[in-house]
């Protein structure tokens, strides 16, 4: 199944880059630069549900006359841009077919010891395509595909080559990163800012195919846990705020191979103070992830979002601009974490993020 043997997952021999003060900046990066590295683009919306035509902030603080799918290429349908694990530099596209258009999400595979850019894929009976090699894998196909929407899978055995990595050392990252909103989301100016909504409706079905700790002697669980997570990223983007820019992490932690269910984990990033309001799994199920069963993911973020922000500003942080008409979801990352020795993949499918 997908073990991810030898020719799967994130890096063998640990490699810090040349500059590790300059690695560091760019992992630090990923999530504030990478909301401003994506096209505008624009696909059909789904049944039921249409985009917002051109509006002002004004109307769009008022009150949103439908709902408004926040991503697109939902099922990874075109693919990846696929940034290097060093530089962030865009090397090409990483696509199972051309014919459905160019990329519109990146991947992100931060401090890995080598890119997944130019594997070779391998045609799975299902239709899909794996392209894989020691240190983490993919999986994307056709729609109707067993193995869809998309599939992660990452080896820290042989990222770290069997070696645990100290507190101070980066980690390899496996992300699918979509950048929503303006200046250069794909959604644009015409994304609604948070005061403005009634709800966010988010889901997803994840399946844990397969989970390894690998773990002894050296194992610390507050360094070297694997996760999997969904981030949104809640910014101040209102351009007459003195706030502009600012920006805190909200986290839907599907697994975290400490807990049987993600709880509630709230803190600040220690390089550049912003929270990280993590709300687990528990606001939307009493058990967690098991192995090879389809677990769904739904419910409203919205009201977890303001707690979050509220949380922030009796924090001291983001206390430019108190007001919910201010921000918006900003951009989404969804993928793996593995700072320690594990080996892990995962499914999901039905992604949906819906602002009414």
């Amino acid at each position: 199944m997908y073990k991810i043997f030898t020719p799967l997952v994130y890096r063998g021999n640990f490699r810090i880059p040349a500059n590790f003060v300059h690695s560091l900046v760019m992992f630090l990066l990923f999530i504030s630069s990478s909301l401003l590295s994506c096209k505008q683009q624009q696909e059909e919306p789904e049944t039921g549900i249409r985009t917002l035509s051109n509006r002002s902030v004004d109307h769009q603080l008022n009150t949103l006359i439908a709902p408004i799918q926040l991503l697109t290429d939902q099922n990874f349908q075109k693919g990846f841009n696929v940034l290097h694990p060093g530089t962030g530099a865009i090397q090409g596209p990483l696509q199972y077919t051309t014919a459905n258009g160019s990329p519109v999400w990146k991947l992100a595979q931060w401090y890995s010891q080598s890119s997944i850019y130019g594997a070779s894929p391998s045609t799975l009976a299902s239709g899909s395509s794996h392209f894989a090699n020691s240190y983490k894998a993919i999986t994307i196909g056709p729609t109707t595909s067993t193995d869809g929407s998309l599939i992660f899978a990452m080896n820290g055995q042989n990222e770290f080559n069997n070696v645990y990595r100290t507190a101070s050392n980066p980690f390899p990252h496996l992300l699918a990163d979509l950048k929503i909103a303006d200046p250069d989301g794909w959604l644009g100016t015409t994304t609604p800012f948070i005061g403005s909504l009634s709800s966010v409706q988010f889901n997803i079905d994840a399946k844990l195919l397969y989970h390894a700790r690998n773990q002894k002697i050296g194992y610390n669980s507050a360094i070297h846990a694997v996760q999997f997570s969904c981030t949104f990223l809640i910014q101040n983007l209102n351009p007459a705020s003195t706030g502009y820019g600012k920006a805190m992490y909200f986290l839907v932690m599907l697994f975290d191979d400490r807990y049987p269910v993600p709880p509630q984990a709230i803190s600040a990033d220690v390089f550049n103070g912003q929270l990280i309001y993590n709300v687990g799994i528990t606001p939307f199920s009493s058990t967690g992830l098991s192995v090879g069963q389809w677990k769904n993911i739904n419910g409203n973020l919205l009201p977890l979002i303001k707690n979050g922000l509220t949380e922030a500003w009796s924090r001291g942080i983001l206390t430019q601009s108190q007001n919910y008409n201010d921000y918006k979801i900003s951009l989404f990352t969804m993928g793996i974490e593995c700072p320690g020795l594990n080996i892990l993949t995962m499914q999901v499918k039905n992604l949906s993020l819906i602002a009414n």
